[in-house]
């Protein structure tokens, strides 16, 4: 009787270490797929000050992103992000991050950036695709994997800035579409100002703000 239920209690044994081990199998694998490089739509913005002291919002219209795994057994990693803006002082930003999957769902967080941490628990994913909604979010994401995009620019760097040529009298100009000899209707800008406690700079504004509109409500 003694052995019989010894064999029951091992026989359990190894039924719940298969439940376990089938869980941790599961976001090892959702980890894999996972794993590489995509590129589309992952709403991202960022908030800068114009000369002018006015907060001026841009939005990205392409983000690539990579998820790296720790290891082939492992169910998370780091990866790097970068976003893709045609108007606004900064042509790209760089970000880099961490992530993990746990029971399925999905954490991302930005050690430089805590605020902008999510969560994704309503995903479809697979070789090719990657979609699915933020916690906070009510529009979903899509994403397209890549195949050897070039990361050498990127330089690993947790956050990063690529400047473009941009003029923002011409760029008021435009988007009020008046004369860039006229004057009279652009607001001055001050001779000097700070943002931060630091001297503002035209030519690298700060990034007061930057975050996805698909991950706030």
């Amino acid at each position: 009787m003694k052995k019989i239920h010894h064999l029951f209690s091992i026989i359990a044994a190894v039924a719940c270490c298969s439940m376990f081990t089938s869980c941790v199998d599961d976001d090892t694998e959702e980890a894999r797929v996972l794993y590489g490089q995509w590129q589309g739509n992952w709403g991202m913005y960022y908030t800068t000050i114009d000369p002018y002291g006015n907060e001026v919002t841009f939005d990205s219209y392409d983000t690539d992103i990579e998820f790296i795994q720790e290891g082939p057994y492992k169910s998370y990693g780091y990866g790097y992000q970068v976003d893709y803006y045609r108007r606004g002082p900064y042509e790209r930003i760089s970000s880099r991050f961490n992530w993990s999957v746990n029971n399925g769902v999905i954490y991302i967080t930005y050690p430089r950036n805590p605020e902008y941490n999510t969560t994704i628990r309503d995903y479809r994913l697979s070789d090719n695709y990657f979609t699915g909604y933020f916690d906070n979010g009510t529009e979903a994401f899509r994403l397209q994997k890549l195949v050897n995009y070039d990361w050498s620019s990127y330089y690993e760097y947790d956050y990063y800035e690529w400047p473009a040529v941009f003029d923002w009298y011409e760029y008021y100009a435009k988007e009020r579409q008046i004369d860039l000899d006229d004057t009279s209707s652009m607001k001055k800008a001050p001779q000097k100002m700070t943002v931060n406690g630091k001297d503002y700079d035209p030519k690298n504004p700060p990034v007061i703000k930057m975050g996805s509109r698909l991950a706030e409500k």
